[in-house]
């Protein structure tokens, strides 16, 4: 760790040290005891953990910055719910704010409380889950606290504090809670305190558990505070089911926000961008005029310049903005001349060098994974990719951070959430679903049996769709020798005593994507 890590580490640790003197508590000791007594393996027979109670309140200003206590108790029932419990995370962006443990006790089931040192149990450590995309953020930071001593029987109960002292979109404020969980839940409090000049504007209770969920809403005429309350009791476990979609998609789950309509965070994201699409260069001009020099459409324009974006800019980065960070693209000039960004910036960028040769094109937000909910719009993307108007007005949806697929939008982002950035705004959006028969591993065999039972044959597989990005990806990684053991161990898992005479994959040059 060099000094200036340590410098921000100590200087971290010290703010948690002070913060965590001051925990808000709203959970009674003398009820939480009375109800883990009844909290019992016979009761609950399908279920390691029961969530005994979890009490969270936050309160945001009119600028959509926000405080956040979350008190809860969890009861250990089972081996595997003691395993699941003895490490806790938070994740956080010191960007935007922190999170942090401020009291943790084990309640043993004869009442005696062991005090847990939040401080002295926990690390902190820069989100080592970003590195498998080829990103750096230092801010980006996970908070691991463990528990020792934890037992069965044991209640764990805890308390967080979550700052957020900047927002994604300025004067905004959002959030999505499950009131349904692998574990039980014997009650829930989730209350929302909001100024009377930004009260919410939007709420969806999605999935709901029939008579489990009670809503009040107060305010009084000397105070210039909204109070939204959710009282949550008596859910019963859901369980998960072989391939099912995200659990958090398909529970009991509540949304909120201060945003009126998903055109509001379009315009938002277009006036984020414009000025880093607008730090163009002479040079980004002629390229992009030398790239389509011999097109005659449209279409050929964007395929030359998104082959250029998707392969000579190398998919990297470390995060530095400062009014969006992970939202943010950095100048395209910068991503032009340094050949390489994360998505955000090749999305500007393929953008930018698309309009310098009189195409309509827009970055775009994309949430890669379940659909969002249609009711509440909410500023939660985690990709970036580019949109540009085809002749007949319709999106061309590009992604130019897969560098190894034919298709400029690749099939694993079908079926998905996204929003186009434009000036005057734009609904949230689905991507278009691909058919089945665009996505297949078409494979032709022949071969020829010897009078002595020896066989030869020749198998052709054609590569289409998802299979041709996943392969051609894979394949143009390693070695040609590497190939070869590929196919062999193929081959040979079926027929053991089979040998590979020879191995032909076109084009030569893997990551020539026009054929």
């Amino acid at each position: 760790m060099n000094k200036l890590n340590r410098f921000y580490a100590l200087i971290f640790t010290v703010a948690l040290t002070t913060l965590s003197l001051s925990a808000k508590e709203f959970i009674s000791l003398t009820q939480l005891l009375e109800q883990a007594g009844k909290a019992t393996v016979e009761k609950y027979p399908d279920s390691d953990t029961v969530l005994l109670d979890d009490f969270i309140q936050t309160e945001y200003q009119a600028d959509g910055t926000s405080e956040t206590w979350d008190d809860t108790a969890v009861k250990v029932l089972t081996e595997k719910g003691k395993r699941s419990q003895r490490t806790l995370t938070l994740h956080f962006n010191i960007s935007y704010g922190t999170n942090y443990f401020s009291k943790v006790q084990i309640i043993k089931p004869d009442g005696m409380v062991k005090e847990i040192d939040p401080v002295a149990n926990s690390k902190v450590m820069v989100d080592p889950g970003q590195m498998r995309a080829n990103i750096y953020n230092p801010n980006s930071k996970v908070s691991q606290l463990s528990i020792p001593g934890l037992e069965i029987g044991d209640t764990l109960r805890y308390i967080t504090h979550r700052i957020q002292n900047k927002t994604v979109v300025p004067d905004t404020w959002s959030d999505y809670q499950t009131f349904e969980h692998a574990s039980p839940i014997e009650r829930t409090t989730y209350q929302v305190i909001a100024p009377k000049e930004r009260p919410l504007i939007n709420i969806a209770h999605k999935a709901e558990v029939t008579n489990t969920v009670n809503f009040s809403e107060t305010s009084s005429e000397q105070s210039d505070k909204i109070i939204y309350t959710w009282e949550v009791r008596d859910v019963p476990r859901m369980f998960d089911e072989p391939n099912m979609p995200a659990r958090y998609t398909v529970v009991q789950r509540l949304l909120v926000s201060t945003i009126e309509q998903w055109e509001d965070l379009s315009k938002w994201y277009w006036n984020l961008c414009l000025p880093r699409l607008e730090a163009v260069t002479p040079e980004m001009a002629s390229k992009a005029k030398e790239l389509t020099s011999d097109c005659t459409n449209t279409l050929e324009k964007i395929n030359a310049i998104f082959n250029f974006v998707s392969q000579d800019i190398r998919y990297m980065g470390i995060t530095t903005e400062e009014e969006a960070p992970g939202y943010e693209p950095h100048d395209v000039r910068i991503t032009f001349e340094n050949r390489y960004g994360v998505c955000r910036d090749k999305a500007a960028l393929l953008a930018a060098m698309l309009r310098l040769v009189d195409i309509e094109a827009f970055p775009v937000i994309i949430m890669v994974g379940p659909k969002k909910d249609e009711e509440v719009p909410q500023p939660f993307f985690n990709h970036a990719v580019t949109a540009a108007l085809d002749d007949d007005g319709t999106y061309v949806l590009m992604d130019s951070t897969d560098e190894n697929t034919k298709d400029i939008f690749p099939s694993y982002l079908q079926n998905m959430s996204y929003i186009v950035a434009r000036p005057e705004g734009e609904t949230l959006l689905t991507s278009p679903i691909i058919p089945a028969e665009e996505n297949l591993l078409k494979i032709c065999s022949s071969g020829s049996l010897d009078h002595a039972g020896n066989m030869k044959g020749e198998s052709t597989l054609l590569f289409e769709g998802i299979n041709d990005t996943v392969y051609r990806g894979y394949f143009s990684k390693i070695k040609p020798e590497e190939r070869r053991r590929f196919f062999e161990g193929q081959i040979k898992s079926s027929m053991p005593t089979a040998k590979l005479e020879s191995i032909k994959i076109e084009p030569a040059e893997l990551r020539d994507t026009t054929h």
